[in-house]
């Protein structure tokens, strides 16, 4: 398989993946959330403002994971942001760092902005504490124990613009 390229969103069809992928993955089991509003959160990103930002990664020209840098996330923590979000890998290519590129690369861009990043997940804080986030705060939503974490800007480890 070709290594996939990362890109910033671009385009209808990566927007209709990434829609996708969100609607399937998390969007659909947050209460109030509708297919609209999650489309429209990606399609946000190709008008061009700062948030959301979303990049992809493309395999011959497929898209095949993406990530992003939103400015509220968690409806009940809006005293915090920027937010990571939507860090997705097609199952067929994790577990060859793909999730850690598309992290890196979302990071290094928030970064630009923002002195600190949050991000919250229901699942492994692994990858993430790799990269230098740290843990901020725990709690529930959508009826599932989610841990909250902080990354403060200026971590060496993180990927700069225009990097891979």
């Amino acid at each position: 398989m070709p290594v996939p390229v990362i890109v910033p969103l671009a385009g209808e069809a990566d927007a209709a993946a990434v829609s996708d992928w969100i609607w399937m993955e998390w969007a659909r089991h947050e209460p109030g959330v509708s297919r609209a509003d999650s489309d429209a959160c990606v399609h946000a990103a190709l008008q061009g403002a700062q948030v959301p930002y979303f990049v992809v990664a493309r395999s011959d020209g497929v898209p095949v994971g993406c990530a992003s840098i939103v400015a509220t996330d968690l409806p009940t923590r809006p005293d915090l942001g920027p937010w990571l979000a939507n860090v997705y890998v097609q199952p067929t290519w994790r577990g060859r760092g793909l999730g850690t590129a598309l992290t890196e690369r979302a990071m290094a861009y928030g970064a630009q902005f923002a002195d600190v990043l949050y991000l919250y997940t229901s699942g492994s804080t692994a990858l993430y504490e790799r990269l230098g986030w740290r843990p901020h705060d725990t709690g529930h939503y959508a009826g599932r124990a989610i841990a909250i974490l902080r990354y403060s800007v200026g971590c060496p480890r993180v990927a700069r613009s225009g990097e891979r």
